[in-house]
């Protein structure tokens, strides 16, 4: 992909979880990053978030996530 790509790919789901609440933006977020760590920080940058806040989280399981993000 190219920047141009990347950037409408970030702005798609951005613009996608607007309105969703902060635990289940965070939750996506983690899976994102551990995807790609571009992926997420450039989600995270479109929705104006903080990914260090969430990088910690990308070290946890599944349920650990889960349970941390639950509301």
């Amino acid at each position: 992909m190219n920047a141009s790509q990347k950037e409408q790919l970030f702005s798609n789901l951005a613009e996608a979880m607007q309105g969703v609440p902060i635990h289940i933006q965070a939750r996506q977020l983690v899976h994102c990053y551990k995807a790609d760590p571009e992926y997420g920080r450039g989600v995270v940058k479109k929705l104006g978030l903080d990914m260090e806040k969430y990088v910690a989280w990308t070290k946890l399981l599944l349920k650990e996530l889960s349970e941390k993000t639950a509301k």
